[in-house]
């Protein structure tokens, strides 16, 4: 797989990958039908769903766009809702553990809420990674709804 270097000298899969940089002004910052981020200003979060699967280069450039997002609004908290992920293979769990965690510590993040699916695979990857989250000095905590995981982030956000 050939890799591009992009967004704050981090490399990204895929040479066509979208450019980073701009502020979205509806505050979405991707729209795809595997992934939503967008920045939740009542809230006061940076919110994602995971709507399918999405293979290796898309998963890294929706991550990286959850980047910018937190940059842009100076973010502290992220909610990711994650019921419908399946599974991330171990080279995007270490790719998230050695590049997308520390830019999103630089970036200013605290607080990170993953929101699981009851039972299966994906609750299973999900709770991996939540665990490379840990050894990142991130606060992260899994729930079982979206409205539970806004009201712990939302304790960060407050705070900032």
């Amino acid at each position: 797989m050939g890799y591009s270097r992009w967004f704050w000298g981090c490399e990204a899969p895929g040479a066509g990958s979208i450019p980073i940089g701009i502020k979205p002004s509806n505050d979405v910052y991707v729209d795809e039908p595997y992934l939503s981020i967008r920045w939740d200003g009542l809230h006061k979060h940076v919110f994602s769903e995971w709507k399918g699967f999405a293979n290796s280069e898309e998963l890294r450039t929706g991550l990286m766009k959850g980047i910018q997002a937190i940059r842009d609004n100076r973010a502290a908290a992220y909610v990711s809702d994650a019921r419908k992920v399946r599974v991330i293979v171990h080279e995007d769990q270490k790719w998230i553990q050695e590049k997308w965690m520390p830019l999103a510590l630089q970036a200013g993040l605290r607080r990170l809420a993953f929101v699981t699916a009851g039972t299966g695979l994906g609750r299973l990857t999900v709770q991996e990674v939540v665990l490379l989250v840990d050894h990142h000095g991130l606060e992260s905590r899994t729930f079982s709804s979206v409205e539970d995981a806004r009201r712990w982030v939302s304790e960060v956000a407050v705070d900032r």
